[in-house]
């Protein structure tokens, strides 16, 4: 009797238990038939017991076939124990992760899965999270274009480096010892000061000058910041260091002082030879960048200081490659508004279904792809300068919106039905002849008079060939010191040879063929190659060309160069300084199309 008392107490008790385990329990036969749930499986499934046991284990786990469950049934018979991560679906739909603990079981003559199911939601969660923040972290690591470094305090492995440094791939199996060291000693911590010593010792951030050593023992001298990180215990751990690249630094200090040596030897030394190693030469008006000393461009730049102090719209006209953009930038950098923003637009390559948006801006949900709210480059420049490069380009249909903001300075963004003032002065350019264009009803008129209030026209560069000298000698300069060279002398019959070129492409145009001239000299003597059958009398005899033919047959040139290559390093948009997309449009308005 006491016996029976006790059985049925511990049948009532394991069965209590069984129904209130926090996972989900399951009888599974051999073809994958529920023949037992309890509550929590009940619960959680969103199912009923007598659903559950009506039901196949395949259908609240949808990551199993039936030939998987073939499978698995054959793995736990044999195991025994099995322990699988798969996902289990909810009488609603939903899908959530679960670790299930499958035992093989007889009973009754029948084999059974007796199988307990854990909802493990919140550690795929954390787990997910964890990988987000790493991935985040990692890839924050791998953006610096500096070399980045974690080092071991106690045994100096690097235990971290980054895509820049080289050595992401060795981290543990070398030491900082064996990437850095000074340039007359190595860094053994002994005979120099290691920053790891450093701040072992001081427990301070340290900064110092050293050469670093690529896996392929390149050396290159390095500017080394190091911070120390400390354990729980506020003892350090580990060392942080990140590298500044100062070898160009270095080196242009060290052709400086190779350069005023060689001035002293060079001093009255000018056989048949231009010795270019004087400072930039600019005009009285000291504008940035802007190189000249012709009679026919300082009137240009006496316009510039003329009306850089007013408000009114400035229009630049001339050829393609004259520096239009440069030209933008001085009235604005001289004005009242240098301390706002110079905003630029290319009407040129910019799609006509973006220029709207881009000028005036969009809500989100204003047209397909409209994500989020964008603020336009009106917006961007209130109180400043936009400037609106090849204006003669912009669509007719924006020319009346655009004249309106002239006009009144207010807009609408896309999309939105509010209306917004702006304070912005107008700078436009163009190689276009807008007259023309009126004409041929390609542009507004109203708009061109709007713009027109103050005209400036630059000069070609065949008209200003006194400025050729100055001009090659800053590009020699800038481009010497890009490549490596260490160029002084400009011969005499290049520079005559350059100032008798008609130059279609202008500035642009000398300035790429000054970049590839260094590019190609192999001594201290520019080289200017084999240019010269572009400057032939029958090309410079052509007057009659059009400004349009003369681009279309310098892109030409370039593209032939370049083997039709339009993008990247040894692309035509390199040759050329432009932007890619920028290239591709003039030479879709060009219709210039490579001959098959």
């Amino acid at each position: 009797m006491t016996r029976g008392i006790l059985s049925s107490k511990f049948l009532e008790l394991a069965g209590f238990t069984i129904e209130n385990l926090p996972g989900a329990v399951f009888w599974i036969d051999s073809k994958g038939d529920m023949e037992f749930a309890n509550a929590t499986a009940s619960k959680r499934l969103g199912f009923s017991v007598e659903e559950l046991t009506s039901m196949s284990f395949l259908d609240i786990c949808p990551d199993l076939s039936g030939k998987d469950w073939n499978g698995l049934w054959g793995k736990i018979r044999t195991e025994k124990v099995v322990n699988i991560e798969t996902s289990h679906k909810r009488k609603s739909g939903e899908i959530f992760p679960v670790l299930i603990k499958s035992n093989f079981v007889k009973f009754q003559g029948k084999e059974y899965s007796v199988s307990v199911a854990l909802d493990i939601s919140k550690r795929v969660k954390a787990e997910k999270s964890i990988r987000a923040r790493n991935k985040l972290l990692n890839d924050t690591i791998n953006s610096l274009t500096h070399p980045f470094y974690v080092i071991d305090a106690k045994n100096y492995n690097i235990i971290l480096a980054n895509k820049a440094s080289g050595f992401n791939n060795f981290k543990g199996r070398i030491t900082c010892h064996e990437l850095t060291h000074a340039s007359d000693k190595p860094c053994d911590g002994k005979n120099h000061i290691c920053p790891v010593e450093e701040i072992k010792r001081t427990d301070k951030p340290y900064t110092v000058e050293h050469i670093h050593k690529d896996m392929d023992g390149n050396e290159a001298y390095f500017e080394v910041h190091a911070y120390p990180i400390h354990n729980s215990n506020g003892e350090i751990e580990n060392i942080i260091e990140y590298s500044i690249d100062i070898t160009d630094r270095k080196k242009a200090d060290d052709d400086l002082r190779k350069a005023l040596q060689e001035v002293k030897h060079l001093k009255n030394q000018l056989e048949a030879e231009n010795v270019y190693l004087q400072d930039e030469i600019k005009t009285d008006h000291n504008f940035e960048e802007i190189i000249s000393k012709s009679k026919e461009f300082n009137e240009v730049l006496n316009q510039v200081q003329q009306v850089a102090s007013t408000e009114a719209s400035v229009l630049i006209l001339g050829e393609t490659g004259t520096g239009k953009e440069l030209l933008a930038r001085a009235v604005h950098n001289i004005s009242k508004r240098r301390h706002r923003p110079l905003v630029k637009v290319n009407c040129a390559t910019l799609p006509a279904n973006l220029i709207e948006s881009e000028l005036f801006g969009h809500e989100k949900g204003a047209f397909t792809g409209a994500h989020s709210r964008k603020i336009g480059r009106f917006e961007l420049a209130n109180k400043g300068t936009l400037f609106l490069d090849e204006i003669g380009d912009l669509p007719l249909e924006l020319q009346t919106k655009l004249l309106r903001v002239l006009q009144e300075g207010e807009f609408e963004r896309l999309g939105s039905s509010q209306t917004m003032k702006v304070d912005v002065r107008i700078i436009a350019a163009t190689n276009v002849k807008l007259e023309e264009a009126i004409d041929e009803k390609k542009f507004r008129s109203d708009l061109y008079y709007r713009l027109n209030v103050f005209p400036i026209t630059i000069p070609p560069l065949r008209k200003r060939r006194d400025d050729i000298p100055i001009l090659v000698n800053h590009f020699v300069k800038k481009y010497a010191l890009k490549n490596g060279k260490n160029i002084r002398i400009v011969p005499q019959r290049a520079i005559n040879a350059l100032k008798t070129y008609d130059w279609p492409g202008n500035i642009r145009e000398l300035e790429n063929i000054i970049e590839r001239g260094t590019i190609i000299s192999q001594g201290d003597q520019l080289e200017l190659g084999d240019w010269m059958p572009s400057s032939s009398p029958s090309r410079i005899g052509h007057k009659s060309l059009a400004l349009r033919d003369h681009e279309k047959e310098h892109i030409l040139e370039i593209l032939e160069m370049t083997a039709w290559r339009v993008s990247g390093e040894q692309g035509a948009a390199k040759v050329l300084d432009m932007k890619a997309t920028t290239l591709e449009a003039r030479m879709k308005k060009l219709g210039i199309v490579r001959k098959k």
